[in-house]
């Protein structure tokens, strides 16, 4: 099964909706494939144009390792020397920030990934599980 458009859509509108009622609106939210290509981009309204690469940053940094962004960070601990390294090898691709969630079919196999800027890391994590839960998938490292 891969993630349709409309899959997407739900995830991103979804995330902004969760935000929303915690009056959160400053978000951007983006929704990528397994191999990190858009799928959809959103963000609110008023919202600067650096949400949209913040997210799209903690989305590729948690399909790349195959877990949340968040984990990530959690697994580097502040050793910048590491953080340092991987983003000078993947082009300044890596955001080990919260936010970025990788999506699963009940079956397991990867879809792609969710991931939202513009609040806390912690926030951002909740804002794109309750996105891609809301869309009737799973996240996979929850």
């Amino acid at each position: 099964m891969a993630l349709t458009l409309d899959q997407a859509n739900a995830i991103a509108l979804a995330a902004l909706a969760a935000g929303g009622r915690e009056e959160v609106f400053a978000l951007s939210v983006v929704v990528t494939d397994p191999g990190g290509c858009l799928r959809c981009a959103m963000r609110a309204d008023g919202v600067g144009n650096f949400g949209i690469d913040i997210a799209l940053g903690k989305a590729v940094t948690a399909l790349g390792f195959g877990m949340s962004s968040a984990g990530i960070a959690s697994l580097l601990g502040g050793n910048q020397a590491a953080v340092a390294g991987i983003i000078g090898a993947t082009g300044g691709r890596f955001l080990p920030i919260g936010g970025g969630v990788l999506i699963t079919d009940a079956s397991g196999v990867l879809l792609g990934a969710a991931a939202v800027a513009g609040s806390s890391p912690d926030n951002d994590a909740r804002f794109a599980a309750a996105g891609v839960r809301a869309a009737g998938l799973l996240v996979a490292d929850a």
